[in-house]
């Protein structure tokens, strides 16, 4: 099988899809190999992660992984999302094709951005 059962199930049932109303934080990775782009969007108290919502532009696999990341990172510590690596991504969907591994790329720079634009406004 090309996708994991996990994956299909992200991208036909994606959660927490769509924009936010005054989100906290906002960002984005894109692949410029072929114009994917996820934007993620937070809610952010006390330091922790308290919704996450994302839009995603691309294949199958780009949204999947957005859609696992938007649960993957709830309740998390906005510190440790400055750190998201394409690796959990990528195991949060049990796996990649390897010609579909900028999708984890791309979601886990949305993250990271999104992070860093948290922090920014807190200075």
């Amino acid at each position: 099988m090309r996708y994991s059962a996990t994956l299909v199930d992200h991208f036909l049932n994606p959660r927490n899809a769509g924009m936010m109303r005054q989100p906290d934080a906002v960002g984005e990775g894109e692949y410029a190999g072929c114009g994917d782009l996820a934007r993620v969007f937070l809610q952010v108290r006390e330091g922790r992660v308290t919704e996450a919502r994302f839009q995603a532009y691309g294949c199958g696999p780009t949204i999947a992984a957005a859609s696992a990341v938007s649960e993957l990172i709830a309740r998390r510590p906005i510190d440790d999302l400055l750190h998201l690596k394409p690796e959990e991504v990528e195991r949060a969907l049990d796996g990649l094709p390897e010609d579909r591994k900028h999708a984890a790329d791309v979601v886990a720079a949305a993250v990271r951005a999104a992070a860093s634009d948290w922090l920014s406004r807190r200075i």
